[in-house]
């Protein structure tokens, strides 16, 4: 009989209270009050962000922005990846706990037209994912994909994510600390 403890599982994920910088990138959380600006549309998001917010980076991306701060949802589950030469909107990831497994986080993300093939879901989802691991305490993260999406799978792989499983059209993947260190060395 063992006599080691079970973690407790993790009811949410720690909210992301500052930002996060890259080399080219700084990574804003959503905030209430951002999210508000959000729902006001793309001309008040950007003067409340202080950044440009693009047309290609997609209406539907601002109603992700102004739902991601819903009473009830924890916050913030989003971060908004802002270029910082440019001041301008260039994507978001999205961490959320896994409802069936609350102690796993899903990581996604969503990169402007223009702005893609340059490096920046890797940088940005990076961030985000080294932060999960040596701030928040996350132990694991999964993603999601369909197994078409060549530029996403190419992501995931950069970024450390192993296959886990592929259950009809959408390929799984996980990352731990241990993974995401092999593949930055």
């Amino acid at each position: 009989m063992s006599t080691a403890r079970s973690k407790p599982a993790l009811t949410r994920v720690l909210p992301l209270t500052h930002p996060l910088l890259t080399p080219r990138l700084r990574m804003e959380p959503v905030t209430p009050e951002l999210a508000e600006a959000a729902r006001q549309g793309v001309a008040a998001f950007s003067r409340a962000i202080g950044a440009d917010a693009p047309p290609d980076w997609g209406a539907s991306s601002l109603g992700l922005v102004a739902r991601s701060a819903d009473a009830g949802a924890p916050a913030p589950i989003r971060a908004i990846a802002i270029h910082r030469d440019d001041e301008c909107v260039i994507g978001d990831v999205r961490f959320e706990p896994v409802t069936r497994r609350p102690d796993d986080i899903e990581i996604g993300y969503s990169i402007a037209l223009s702005r893609r093939r340059q490096g920046f879901a890797v940088e940005a989802s990076g961030a985000i994912i080294d932060w999960l691991f040596t701030e928040a305490g996350i132990e694991r993260a999964i993603a999601g994909c369909d197994r078409k999406n060549l530029a996403s799978v190419r992501t995931l792989r950069k970024l450390g994510f192993w296959l886990d499983s592929s259950a009809g059209s959408a390929f799984w993947w996980e990352i731990t600390p241990q993974l995401r260190i092999a593949a930055r060395a």
